[in-house]
């Protein structure tokens, strides 16, 4: 899954990149201006903003983003604790406020819930299909009881088939969500990756399980 992080302190900025890349793919923007353009050009998962930046509020960002009708969930990161911050940046759009110094296991534990409220499709951390069950937290993928032991990518892209599973998602969709910048479209990543998960599931579970849907993309079976 791809986050936008709106932030231009470099020291808290480091910190939470090596965690956070561990899991999600990070686009940064160091100013208000350069991460609402991000947030209308690309399709996140959640965003995070911080309330101060050099050339604009966040609240301002969360205002801009909702006016330009873009759902994205928001964590907005505030440097106050008064309860009119916190009701100015909700009333503008955001979704979750943090306090700073923050807690980087707790931006996770909230990138997660949000995308569980945003999707409505998980039980706690765990995504469940029939047999399947794939940990968002542990980043574990159970079939039978059994862990089936995934690349870190094919991981990545049967986490976000699941999380989307009433819907189909286009090639170009799990590109930028599952991989980084530089994929060329007529790349035949996805689709290699797509045969390697069928052939596992195919011989654990007897079907495929991720279903081409023609001329669109692709869907779990349920």
């Amino acid at each position: 899954m791809r986050i936008l992080l709106v932030e231009d302190d470099k020291e808290l900025l480091e910190d939470v990149l090596t965690e956070v890349e561990k899991d999600y793919i990070v686009d940064v923007a160091y100013s208000g201006v350069e991460g609402t353009y991000l947030s209308q050009i690309n399709d996140y998962d959640v965003m995070v903003v911080d309330a101060t930046l050099p050339d604009m509020d966040g609240v301002e960002i969360c205002r801009l983003t909702r006016d330009a009708d873009i759902k994205t969930p928001i964590i907005f990161l505030h440097d106050s604790c008064e309860l009119s911050s916190k009701a100015m940046s909700l009333d503008a759009g955001a979704d979750v406020n943090l306090q700073k110094p923050i807690n980087i296991l707790e931006i996770k534990a909230q990138v997660r819930a949000l995308t569980r409220r945003n999707n409505s499709v998980v039980d706690g951390c765990v995504l469940k299909i029939g047999k399947l069950e794939v940990d968002c937290r542990q980043k574990q993928v159970l079939v039978k009881g059994k862990v089936l032991r995934l690349r870190r990518k094919e991981f990545d892209l049967l986490e976000y088939l699941v999380i989307n599973r009433k819907r189909v998602v286009s090639k170009e969709e799990i590109l930028e969500h599952v991989w980084e910048k530089g994929i060329y479209v007529f790349s035949n990543t996805v689709e290699v990756h797509i045969k390697s998960l069928r052939g596992r599931f195919l011989k654990l579970i007897g079907k495929k399980l991720i279903r081409t849907v023609r001329g669109f993309g692709y869907r779990i079976d349920c």
